[in-house]
């Protein structure tokens, strides 16, 4: 094959091979389509935390009530 079949063969399969995405722009796209789902769920379905637990990660004394209150097996 000489260099001008080779020339017309490359323009004849030019839709047939394409070339690869760069991979930034491809990691990117990734990135994108993470995060929008991400975003996406967080709005169909938020994360409702219960007041009692927030009580309890933030006041000690509510904790050691808590664990005083409980039977003796489940301590």
């Amino acid at each position: 094959m000489n260099e001008r079949e080779q020339e017309l063969l490359d323009k004849q399969l030019w839709g047939v091979s394409p070339s690869r995405p760069e991979r930034g722009a491809l990691a990117l796209a990734f990135a994108v389509v993470f995060l929008g789902g991400l975003l996406i769920g967080g709005i169909l379905f938020p994360h409702k935390i219960k007041q009692t637990q927030m009580m309890a990660h933030d006041a000690p004394t509510t904790v050691i009530s808590l664990l005083n209150s409980l039977e003796p097996d489940l301590r």
